[in-house]
């Protein structure tokens, strides 16, 4: 019988902000594989001005026409990652500098239409957005995060054309977890560089109360805003399929699948709590976007799978 798993994602950190496009939501098994790949792949290291970070080993390297920058490719199909420190006393936390930054790469006129959407501050060094652009007559997407660090900024840019940027998120995003730098102002007398701080989940606002959804509508699924919401709703989802499930096909021969059904989503969703169980309490940040269109496809999956079922069953 066909079993409607977990989708392969991972996430975020960065993921976090546009929505997934239309080739997301039918996840073939070859982008499946990718975004594991990219889960599991063994890295190799690079500095640029002091800033350390991890590169899967299977991508190519080139380096830039200084020390300051690099350039990565995972593979032919138009995908490239850059990394680029520059000496800009760039505030992340003001607007204003922010908007001139953008500006100021859109009036280079390297990338035609430049557009970024879903601009969010990550902890206290960093800001992301989602970007799309067009390049000798492609369209791209991508995103990028600058992060303020000693002496200046890094840019962490990737894009893809084809709207297959998000076969790549997942593994944008571990570059970025695992990027280790001295912070801006730092303490001279600090020798090793320090590790990138998560973003900060301690703003200035009203205490969250436990997210405990009754329903799988889009309204809650969109109000998720911590990778522990994102396991609580994915749990809900699950619960909600398997009890749908079983109502729907009681006293026909499909009931007596539903013990296998329960054990196999319970594996697929511990497959998920390794990858975020160990920030729950952490921010969706550029992610959150990504996340809800996954839930949202998920819960439809499910729904449709029942529905095609009974079909065979009346």
């Amino acid at each position: 019988m066909k079993k409607i798993l977990l989708l392969g994602i991972a996430v975020c950190t960065f993921t976090t902000l546009s929505a997934c496009s239309n080739e997301t939501k039918t996840s073939t098994n070859s982008e499946n594989k990718q975004k594991q790949l990219a889960q599991t792949e063994e890295t190799a290291t690079y500095e640029i001005h002091g800033c350390r970070f991890n590169i899967p080993k299977s991508w190519t390297e080139k380096d830039g026409k200084n020390d300051k920058i690099k350039y990565f490719y995972p593979g032919k199909d138009g995908s490239d990652l850059t990394v680029e420190y520059q000496e800009e006393d760039l505030p992340i936390d003001d607007e204003a500098a922010l908007a001139q930054f953008l500006s100021g790469m859109k009036q280079d006129g390297s990338l035609n239409n430049l557009t970024e959407k879903d601009g969010q501050k990550l902890g206290t060094d960093a800001y992301g957005w989602n970007m799309s652009f067009d390049y000798e007559g492609s369209s791209y997407n991508g995103a990028m995060i600058i992060v303020s660090v000693d002496g200046g900024i890094l840019t962490l840019f990737m894009s893809s054309n084809n709207q297959t940027f998000e076969n790549y998120r997942d593994a944008f995003n571990a570059v970025y977890q695992s990027l280790k730098y001295s912070p801006r102002n730092t303490n001279t007398s600090q020798a090793a560089p320090s590790p990138r701080p998560a973003p900060s989940t301690e703003q200035s606002e009203p205490a969250k109360t436990t997210f405990s959804p009754t329903d799988t509508s889009d309204a809650t699924i969109e109000s998720i805003s911590t990778y522990g919401d994102y396991l609580t709703m994915t749990q809900k989802i699950i619960d909600e399929y398997l009890v749908n499930y079983e109502n729907a096909f009681r006293g026909t021969y499909l009931e007596s699948s539903l013990s296998e059904q329960r054990s196999e989503y319970g594996a697929a969703f511990d497959e998920q709590k390794k990858l975020y169980g160990n920030m729950t309490k952490q921010k969706l940040s550029i992610t959150k976007s990504s996340l809800v269109d996954y839930l949202k496809t998920y819960r439809d999956t499910l729904n449709d799978y029942i529905n095609s079922m009974k079909a065979l069953v009346q």
